[in-house]
């Protein structure tokens, strides 16, 4: 525990509520602001020397809050190991600037047969993998079928998809049972070499070998991964970059000091607490784009005190949310009231002012009342979150406003891989209450399919939240096409998880970058695992030399 951290158990002795507990912190946190852009200033952790090399090889370096964990496009869950995976790997389409999908792999546009139940994909005979092997069908075969088989978190994407057929070495042709609107996302899916990764998946994970632009220089999981340019890259554009590094680094005040010492030429995401300092202490600039990552609390209903409505019920009386949003997260992201974030709930029209009058105000003699009715009036909760500083800072709010309800609260904070493993495991021992981030795309099956329905269950659902009228109408709205219908099903199954207080909805969060002046042509994507994008149609990323 830092110096200036008081436990959640001593605040009720020392009579700190939790307005006194957010106020130190931020005032610890001014402190430790104007210290860092004091010694940034004077040149004091200046050191040029540790990023400046004397060749001509043009590195890009980031400085990332989030870690890559695994390079294997099968079993990645998390978005620092989507964003390297997509340097590496090329899909049969990719986005374009926005989130519409155009061919990469693939040499045509997506088109249907059978009313939409059969797609016919011809393959580049140009597309290679980084170890000279052609880019045959067997290879989109297996990187379709492979997350089903291993029950992998990636499932979820390809498990609409009845059959997947190898016609011949260059074309492949996938069967739906039902319409799947969300297929043109799934088919952005990375192609794997299906026989490198059979024999050592371990190696795999670790060393992969891709058909994009980037292959593997080194990686060390939730540290550092380094890629090269592969020079053969059959694709187009070429990057100009010869070296891409993302590197973990913990905290916002240091990802500031590395842009301000040269020692990274990007940093991502970025805080709220540094967003209005990047330009005072930085030749940088902050580039941010609305996109598809929003944060909630969500309950553990499988085991433990959150199994009861009246516990879930009494935790959203606990914390007034849109101070939180005010507080950790604004100007970065907005309030959300649903699982949905705001700019989707918008293009489908959904209720969102009725949704937001399900959301409770801060009310801790309700929430005693609440608990005293459960018989959980005693005992501690146990709230998870991962290292993200976000992550914690909302987990820490929730707990002090337990405190004031006189509810014990303890945060568990877990590195990056350890929490994806825990908030699914189910187990009371491990969580109560988890802070979640979902990562989607425009379609709303891609924020509540992953995240609640029971399939998912253990795998990247931690709530195993199982009411059957829920469950069909997530199913169904990812089986036709009819926009206005899925539209209905959604809403019905949206409105039903917020009164079952499955989950708190906290609030969505931009992509954000803040880019060296050095940097040119660099744009952030609203699809979050396409950033870093370092070539892209006629413009490709660049980094002037620093002296």
């Amino acid at each position: 525990m830092g110096a200036h951290e008081i436990s959640a158990d001593d605040r009720p002795a020392l009579g700190w509520t939790n307005e006194r507990v957010a106020e130190r912190s931020r005032e610890a946190t001014r402190r430790s602001l104007l210290a860092a852009l004091g010694a940034a200033s004077t040149g004091a952790l200046a050191g040029c020397s540790t990023t400046l090399g004397s060749d001509s090889t043009t590195t890009f370096r980031i400085g990332t809050l989030r870690p890559p964990i695994t390079l294997d496009p099968i079993t990645a869950r998390a978005i620092g190991s989507e964003q390297a995976i997509g340097r590496i790997f090329d899909g049969l389409y990719e986005y374009g600037e926005g989130t519409n999908t155009v061919p990469k792999i693939a040499t045509d546009e997506l088109q249907f047969e059978d009313d939409g139940r059969t797609a016919v994909v011809e393959l580049d005979e140009r597309a290679r993998f980084q170890n000279g092997r052609e880019v045959v069908a067997d290879d989109v075969v297996y990187s379709f079928t492979a997350p089903i088989e291993a029950d992998a978190p990636t499932a979820w994407r390809v498990s609409p998809i009845e059959s997947i057929n190898a016609v011949d070495d260059r074309t492949v042709r996938f069967t739906l049972e039902a319409p799947y609107p969300g297929l043109e996302h799934a088919l952005t899916q990375p192609i794997v070499p299906r026989q490198e990764r059979e024999d050592d998946s371990e190696a795999f994970s670790t060393e992969p070998v891709g058909a994009g632009p980037f292959e593997v220089a080194s990686f060390s999981a939730e540290k550092k991964t380094t890629l090269s340019r592969w020079d053969d890259y059959w694709g187009e554009p070429m990057p100009a970059i010869d070296r891409l590094t993302m590197a973990y680094v913990e905290f916002p005040m240091t990802q500031l000091t590395s842009l301000r010492t040269n020692r990274n030429d990007a940093i991502e995401p970025v805080s709220p607490l540094i967003v209005n300092h990047v330009s005072d202490v930085a030749n940088a600039s902050v580039k941010r784009r609305k996109g598809y990552t929003s944060f909630y609390f969500g309950f553990n209903l499988n085991q433990g005190p959150t199994t009861d409505p009246r516990v879930r019920k009494a935790i959203s009386y606990c914390i007034d949310l849109e101070k939180a949003v005010a507080d950790f997260v604004e100007p970065m992201g907005q309030r959300q009231y649903s699982p949905l974030p705001p700019q989707v709930a918008s293009d489908w029209n959904m209720p969102t002012d009725e949704w937001a009058d399900l959301a409770n105000e801060t009310n801790p003699e309700k929430a005693r009342q609440l608990f005293r009715e459960a018989d959980e009036a005693s005992g501690q909760l146990r709230i998870l979150t991962s290292t993200d500083p976000k992550h914690k800072e909302l987990g820490e709010a929730l707990a002090g406003g337990l405190r004031d309800a006189s509810h014990g609260a303890l945060v568990v904070s877990k590195p990056e891989s350890t929490f994806l493993d825990t908030y699914v495991s189910g187990s009371e021992r491990d969580y109560s209450v988890f802070v979640g981030e979902i990562t989607g795309t425009p379609d709303p099956d891609s924020h509540l399919y992953p995240t609640f329905h029971e399939n998912m269950a253990g795998v990247t659902n931690g709530t195993f939240y199982r009411e059957d009228a829920v469950m069909e109408r997530v199913m169904a709205a990812r089986e036709t096409d009819d926009r206005e219908r899925r539209r209905r099903l959604y809403e019905a199954a949206i409105t039903r998880l917020l009164e079952d207080r499955v989950c708190l909805p906290i609030c969505s969060f931009k992509n954000s970058f803040a880019v060296d002046a050095g940097v040119r042509n660099f744009r952030v994507h609203p699809i979050a695992a396409v950033n870093p994008r370092l070539a892209a149609g006629d413009e490709v990323v660049t980094v002037r030399s620093k002296s």
